[in-house]
């Protein structure tokens, strides 16, 4: 049986860093080369299989065995839950629910800290929650976009609101997982997530507001 050595190399700070090197170039391929999704995702794979392999010395039955693992956690239920949270998008937009929803939030109030806390935080908490993986970010940016939002600076708010709800995002998948790869309950998890995510939810409105509005919102 294979067991990882976490420090091939002898060095620390050299040997996280290999480790990292697929999520780097991951990272790379999508904002410096401009590859498409998939692309990327399928350079960071081999990447990572080479660090894998060669440096790692992971054997070859344990890396495909490792891919396959990766592939069937993505498929189901990452790739089910997003699916599900897409429909249920396209289902309100062609239904004009969408517009229902935008047009509530913009009558509630024209200030833009309001609606920045009603959609980024608030309701993006809600679709974290219920679908995550983006989605909240992307469906929440949209919607302050179309209230006259820079879209850059709606992603941000959007990226810096999420989170909060994070933790909890998915179902609990994050609960869940770190439950599961820490050799802890679900019930001690949830403990010692308690008292972060009510820090972030108690401090992250306020910082909204000053990203938004500067000292002068707060």
């Amino acid at each position: 049986m294979w067991h990882q050595n976490y420090d091939p190399l002898g060095n620390a700070n050299l040997s996280a860093l290999l480790a990292a090197l697929p999520v780097l170039v991951f990272l790379l391929a999508l904002t410096v080369l401009r590859l498409k999704g998939l692309t990327a995702a399928l350079l960071a794979v081999v990447v990572s299989a080479l660090v894998s392999s060669l440096v790692f010395g992971m054997p070859l039955d344990t890396l495909l065995g490792a891919a396959l693992l990766g592939i069937a956690n993505g498929v189901f239920p990452i790739s089910f839950i997003v699916l599900m949270a897409v429909w249920l998008y396209k289902l309100a937009i062609r239904s004009g629910k969408f517009e229902v929803i935008r047009g509530s939030i913009a009558t509630i109030s024209e200030d833009q800290r309001i609606q920045v806390l009603l959609i980024a935080f608030c309701f993006g908490g809600f679709l974290e929650g219920a679908a995550g993986f983006g989605v909240p970010i992307a469906i929440c940016a949209a919607l302050l976009v179309e209230l006259g939002f820079r879209p850059l600076k709606a992603a941000m708010l959007c990226l810096v609101a999420n989170g909060a709800a994070g933790a909890y995002g998915a179902i609990g998948i994050p609960v869940l997982v770190g439950a599961q790869q820490g050799g802890v309950g679900l019930g001690e998890m949830s403990q010692m997530l308690i008292p972060l995510v009510q820090l972030c939810a108690l401090l992250l409105p306020a910082v909204l507001v000053l990203l938004l509005d500067g000292w002068r919102g707060v």
